[in-house]
């Protein structure tokens, strides 16, 4: 037997699971991957990281990505 306490933690973690679903939907299948270009800036210390799947641009970072949306995806 439940309480309703427990049935409004259910609804609410299904309602966060389904969120984090329709989120990972709009991220770039790179996401997470060692996989990102360094662009450096000759005569400064400046770099962009790029995704090779998407074209994402960050300045500075890791070649690790960061979790990023599809450009336009909504």
């Amino acid at each position: 037997m439940t309480s309703n306490g427990d049935d409004s933690d259910f609804g609410r973690m299904q309602e966060a699971i389904l969120q984090k679903e329709e989120d990972m939907n709009r991220w770039c299948p790179s996401s997470g991957e060692n996989v990102g270009s360094m662009i450096e800036f000759p005569g400064t210390e400046e770099w962009h990281i790029v995704c090779p799947t998407c074209g994402t641009r960050w300045a500075g970072g890791s070649t690790v990505l960061n979790d990023h949306n599809i450009p336009c995806s909504r």
